[in-house]
């Protein structure tokens, strides 16, 4: 039997998703190939490779957003604007979550991109320079 990467399983199941097939029916086949590979512990690198495809192809940005407190939904409004502006995906998907410890600002992840513009950030910077 020949092993299966992960990286050409991400690609077809994009692939899948593109031309319209659900996304029960894609999970199914997934799983079922996860399972005879031996591969059951890599689901998550998976989910994370399917999402870096759909992004890289301008289907689907999704935006992990970390502030301080809850945003505002002009700020959602705002962010998924320049998430979707900046990754030229048609469609943007925000994961919220407050994290006290950033302190202010906002840190945003997709599968491609990282902005952070929080206070805690600005201050590690701050004590490198001195």
């Amino acid at each position: 039997m020949n092993k299966v990467s992960r990286r050409s399983l991400a690609a077809w199941a994009a692939d899948q998703l593109v031309k319209g097939e659900s996304s029960a029916n894609v999970a199914k086949h997934l799983a079922a190939v996860l399972d005879e590979n031996n591969m059951a512990t890599q689901v998550e690198f998976l989910v994370n490779d399917i999402a870096w495809e759909l992004e890289d192809r301008g289907e689907l940005a999704i935006g992990k957003v970390t502030s301080a407190n809850p945003l505002s939904k002009e700020l959602e409004s705002a962010i998924a604007s320049q998430i979707k502006q900046a990754t030229k995906a048609r469609s943007v998907v925000l994961k919220k979550s407050v994290d006290k410890s950033v302190i202010g600002g906002v840190r945003v992840e997709t599968s491609n991109r990282v902005w952070d513009e929080t206070v805690s950030k600005k201050l590690s910077e701050l004590k490198e320079v001195f």
